[in-house]
């Protein structure tokens, strides 16, 4: 059975309820990393930099 087809053994369900749904955490992470990736590596706008504001006189 390939791995992308929706049946799941059995003993899966088990181990989501025991440890949480590992694979579904590593795929979020994974999805954020490759995000965050994009935003640094995107070189089409130049960076936005913070200024402080000038202290009131």
């Amino acid at each position: 059975m390939p791995a992308n087809e929706t049946a799941q053994a059995p003993i899966y369900e088990t181990l989501v309820q025991e440890h949480g749904d590992v694979l579904a955490t590593a795929r979020k992470a994974a999805e954020e990393t490759q995000q965050t990736a994009q935003d640094v590596l995107d070189f089409s706008t130049p960076p936005r930099v913070s200024v402080p504001a000038e202290p009131a006189s």
